[in-house]
């Protein structure tokens, strides 16, 4: 009975210390938007903080909301920074605008800053093949064939980003600890065996709160989706004395209600059919946030239930209403619903054109030659922007620099020199590595910026073709 009291009491004393060193926060939010061809847009977003100091041996000794799984990946392969995507389907910037989440492309991506080390390509590696069985996914064939290393197109999120010109190459900057590799799978599928590890990171599962809603079969049955998980180290106070690790974890999606009910009006029962039972009780913020519609039609749409509370949010050049409910308060079960009268989704809401976007697209014909082309738009109409462009060719298709043009298209005549300050090109190796090309762009206001460039083929042995080779290759 001794024995037994005094583990006893240290386990009671171990977890009280581990409370007082490892503190941890747990928010979550849902937030609705209507879009403007009548689809809604959804947006989950769990943000789990860990207090830490970047130099310490014992980061993860003790876990408590901040997954274990993912503490573990990060120490031991000494990744500084890390985000992966999952996104299914394509983003229409013209009538969605920009979305609340990072932007992603189709397929996977994944990029990290990998500390600075004699390891850091075993540690790249084996930080592929970990995230691969974590989330049942194909991240172990991100080989250094696809693996690249931008020097200017993306920077930390984290408190290592500094308040420097953005543009310049971080790689050539000695006081930097740390290394970016990057790498795509254009081509992977999203599916329910990706989802369900990922919801098993956080602290209330599927069982309360909003993420009660994760229906895979509802989620996976809309026009884009996209998963995602972002880790870095942020400051938790002004002068930066404190430092926590974040793991942000986000789920986004565009429903259209119109196919499931003939008409605009939605509820949580018709999107995810489930409704919200409890809040998450480790949540120090559980609420559900509805961007409401500028229509100033009367009775135009109503909601219920109707919000306790509301607050004014910056979207663009506009200020918009947000209706604000907190989960700890409302009555569950809680099923939100939008109701719209019959004639408004034969009028679209105004759609709120971004002032800038992409749109890139293959040329040429046949097996042997072909080309990129980008269409960068610029619809400011007084602003000059700034912009690099990054793109990660494979080696099979061996690009021709000499080939490679910018000019605009439309808008006020520019010549080539002065669109382009500064160019990065790396060629590729056969089956080494990947072309990497990054220019940057002043883009003039008011105008479409072309980037053209062509490219050959090259004759791929039978066993470097991937499954189903006859729907061709994905270029991320």
């Amino acid at each position: 009975m001794q024995l037994t009291h005094l583990i006893t009491q240290s386990i009671v004393a171990c977890t009280v210390a581990t409370l007082a060193v490892a503190k941890e926060s747990f928010d979550e939010e849902l937030v609705l938007k209507s879009l403007a061809d009548g689809k809604l847009f959804t947006h989950f977003q769990f943000t789990t903080r860990l207090d830490y100091e970047p130099s310490g041996d014992a980061l993860f000794s003790h876990y408590g909301l901040f997954p274990k799984a993912i503490g573990q990946i990060i120490q031991r392969y000494g990744a500084r920074e890390l985000h992966l995507t999952f996104t299914q389907g394509r983003w229409n910037y013209e009538d969605w605008g920009y979305p609340i989440a990072q932007s992603a492309g189709t397929g996977v991506e994944l990029w990290a800053w990998m500390y600075r080390t004699e390891s850091i390509e075993p540690n790249w590696k084996a930080l592929t093949n970990a995230l691969s069985g974590l989330f049942c996914a194909s991240l172990n064939f991100i080989d250094e064939t696809i693996t690249s290393r931008p020097r200017m197109s993306f920077r930390p999120e984290g408190f290592y980003n500094e308040q420097a010109d953005p543009m310049h190459e971080r790689q050539d900057d000695p006081s930097d600890d740390s290394e970016l590799r990057y790498g795509s799978l254009p081509h992977e599928s999203v599916c329910t065996e990706n989802l369900t590890p990922w919801i098993k990171l956080l602290p209330c599962k599927a069982k309360a709160g909003v993420s009660t809603l994760l229906n895979a079969h509802k989620l996976y049955d809309t026009n884009f989706h996209s998963m995602a998980i972002h880790v870095r180290p942020v400051c938790k106070d002004v002068d930066c004395n404190q430092k926590q690790l974040e793991l942000v974890q986000t789920v986004t999606s565009v429903f259209d209600p119109v196919r499931v009910t003939a008409r605009r009006e939605w509820s949580f029962q018709s999107l995810f059919d489930r409704k919200i039972e409890r809040s998450c009780a480790v949540a120090s913020l559980s609420r559900v946030l509805v961007l409401l519609p500028t229509i100033t039609e009367d009775n135009a749409w109503q909601i219920f239930p109707s919000a306790d509370d509301s607050m004014m949010y910056k979207v663009g050049e506009e200020t918009r209403q947000v209706a604000v409910y907190d989960l700890a308060k409302v009555h569950v079960p809680f099923d939100l619903q939008m109701i719209w009268q019959e004639h408004i989704f034969l009028f679209p809401l105004q759609p709120s054109f971004p002032p800038f976007f992409a749109h890139r697209y293959f040329t040429g014909y046949g097996q042997e030659r072909g080309g990129l082309t980008v269409n960068i738009v610029n619809q400011n109409p007084n602003e000059t922007v700034p912009v690099i462009y990054f793109d990660s060719i494979p080696w099979y298709l061996k690009l021709y620099l000499h080939t490679l043009k910018v000019s605009v298209t439309w808008g006020q005549d520019v010549r080539q020199d002065d669109l382009i300050k500064q160019t990065y090109y790396q060629p590729a190796v056969d089956r080494s590595r990947p072309s990497v090309l990054e220019m940057w762009l002043t883009l003039p206001p008011n105008s479409v910026t072309t980037v053209s460039i062509e490219f050959d083929k090259v004759f791929l042995k039978y066993t470097e073709h991937r499954p189903d080779a006859n729907r061709g290759f994905d270029v991320g």
